[in-house]
């Protein structure tokens, strides 16, 4: 938990520090008010004192790390950056047209599933027409084929299943799955997402290499500290924001979820988890409310995930069989003409998008205190019904 102070301290430090470029050079006071907090608050027992230290350590970790980039910070503090576009290197080009290709076998015919197919499983979105891109946007579910978490991970998994059918034991499926994992990355010419999710899965997955249990929230809490270590102003990116913010709410909804009974409840509250992290910085980067995503991601989580695995076994079994590549690219397209008949339906709602003013950091604020509330909510009537139960 200490680490998701200091992440909250990074975030605040950042703001603060766009507004005080100078106060950077003030990082040992934060440090001593960090050694103060815990002494006083370990001696006299003070309640809250551990988040008190962590978020003073937090910030003169970060005014450390960017008192050399003062002048940097006051050219582009806090301020939508031009999203940094990912460029294939040239020697990954020959395996991504490759593998570009072997997605391809057997829907050549049907073009539209057929770009579909590749804008998911290699983040090819400049062959969708403008009509369908149009569609998953006005749905809430254009996130779909930005290569991040949920992508890296469902890559992840697949290759796990396929080195364990090849008789390597489960303890070392993860690490032996991050080669290919990190291959694929830059064959996609690494976007920034990517790269953070392929990170954040290495932690986890290398954890059980080490006889340890793998914990999403700490691998989370580490990615974030090394990214915006690494270059602070990411905190001002949107798609940074939105991927840390998407995938945060997802691993602190695993807990409440456990106590949904069918799986119809959980996948619809994760749905909704998903949205309503990502609603706020929509609204504050893009001026729009996409409720509509609720109801799509509900269908179109569940099938991209489907689609990316069977994506990634076509794709490698067109180098080995084409016939076999082209039986799971059809059972993918058959998963991505779904996903497309959803998302048509879902923008042609009333409701499903609309323009609102830009949120401010106010509103974005009570948006996510209320969700933390009813997570909290939640999970203290479930220790209350245990308790009555006896459990």
């Amino acid at each position: 938990m200490n680490l998701l102070y200091i992440c909250a301290a990074l975030f605040a430090g950042e703001w603060f520090a766009s507004l005080r470029p100078a106060a950077c050079g003030s990082w040992p006071l934060f440090a001593i008010a960090a050694a103060l907090a815990a002494l006083l608050g370990h001696g006299f027992r003070l309640p809250g004192w551990r988040l008190v230290a962590t978020t003073f350590a937090g910030a003169a970790l970060f005014f450390l790390a960017v008192a050399p980039q003062e002048e940097a910070l006051k050219l582009s503090p806090w301020l939508r950056d031009r999203p940094r576009r990912a460029r294939s290197s040239a020697a990954a080009a020959p395996l991504r047209r490759a593998f570009s290709r072997q997605a391809a076998i057997g829907i050549e015919l049907d073009a539209e599933a057929c770009a579909v197919n590749r804008a998911i499983l290699l983040g090819e979105r400049w062959r969708l027409k403008p009509e369908l891109r149009r569609a998953f946007v006005e749905s809430g579910s254009i996130h779909v084929f930005a290569i991040s978490g949920l992508h890296v991970m469902i890559v992840a998994r697949t290759l796990m299943v396929l080195l364990m059918l090849a008789f390597v034991p489960q303890r070392l499926a993860g690490a032996a799955a991050l080669p290919p994992l990190w291959l694929y990355v830059y064959m996609i010419g690494a976007p920034p997402s990517a790269v953070r999710a392929a990170a954040m899965a290495s932690l986890y997955l290398l954890a059980p290499v080490f006889w340890r249990r793998s914990d999403a929230l700490r691998a989370w809490s580490l990615t974030f500290l090394a990214v915006h270590l690494a270059d602070p102003r990411m905190v001002a990116d949107v798609g940074c924001r939105l991927s840390f913010t998407v995938m945060l709410a997802l691993i602190l909804a695993v807990r409440p979820a456990e106590r949904l009974g069918s799986l119809w409840a959980k996948a619809l509250f994760f749905s909704f988890a998903a949205w309503a992290a990502g609603a706020p910085i929509a609204a504050n980067a893009f001026g729009r409310f996409t409720p509509g995503g609720i109801v799509a991601n509900l269908a179109l989580l569940p099938a991209a995930a489907l689609s990316v695995a069977t994506g990634v076994v076509g794709a490698l079994a067109g180098f080995v069989s084409e016939t076999a590549a082209a039986h799971l690219n059809n059972l993918a397209a058959l998963v991505t003409r779904a996903m497309t008949g959803v998302s048509r339906a879902v923008a042609d709602l009333g409701w499903a998008n609309f323009e609102v003013e830009e949120w401010g950091l106010g509103a974005c604020a009570a948006w996510y205190a209320s969700l933390l509330l009813t997570r909290a909510w939640i999970c203290y009537n479930s220790r209350t019904k245990q308790n009555e139960l006896g459990w």
